[in-house]
């Protein structure tokens, strides 16, 4: 997910007036603004009793003491009650190993990154501006801000650590 953003609505609704979405908008899209720790860690594989009763598993996005937001092998993303949560030993199942891995890279990423991501037209590069729980409000080189969502982003610099 890229979308390009204007940093506040001309008229206080929800998109400017270019039809385009707001810098409040995709921070309400990414999961809000990252600002305390998740409680637990981000790409971790856990299993979670949902609604209806059946227990899933699914990959932490960002977690508080009360809620755990959740990444199904579905596709979906979904808030559970952190108590419903438990903890899950082995490897993920084969859909979530790849969003499991793409988390702990976001989860890695600071704001004032130097990131990459995937877009129609190629790869984009560009700076973290804000980082939200599930993506990243990111400046271009030509100075847009745009939207990115955690599976579509990564590190333009790979850092040693030998």
């Amino acid at each position: 997910m890229t979308t390009k953003i204007t940093s506040r609505p001309w008229d206080g609704s929800e998109q400017s007036g270019a039809g385009r979405p707001t810098i409040e908008s995709a921070r309400k899209r990414l999961g809000g603004r990252a600002t305390a720790p998740s409680t637990r860690a981000p790409g971790s594989l856990v299993r979670a009793t949902l609604r209806d009763g059946q227990c899933h598993a699914g990959v932490v996005l960002w977690a508080s003491e009360a809620h755990c937001d959740i990444w199904f092998d579905d596709g979906l993303a979904r808030r559970t009650r952190a108590h419903g949560v438990s903890s899950c030993d082995g490897p993920p199942p084969e859909p979530l190993g790849r969003v499991a891995a793409e988390m702990r890279l976001f989860a890695a990423l600071v704001e004032g990154d130097r990131v990459r991501w995937e877009r129609g037209a190629g790869v984009a590069e560009g700076c973290i501006v804000e980082k939200c729980r599930y993506g990243a409000i990111v400046v271009t080189r030509d100075g847009k801000l745009v939207a990115v969502g955690f599976r579509k982003l990564w590190p333009a610099v790979v850092r040693s650590c030998a």
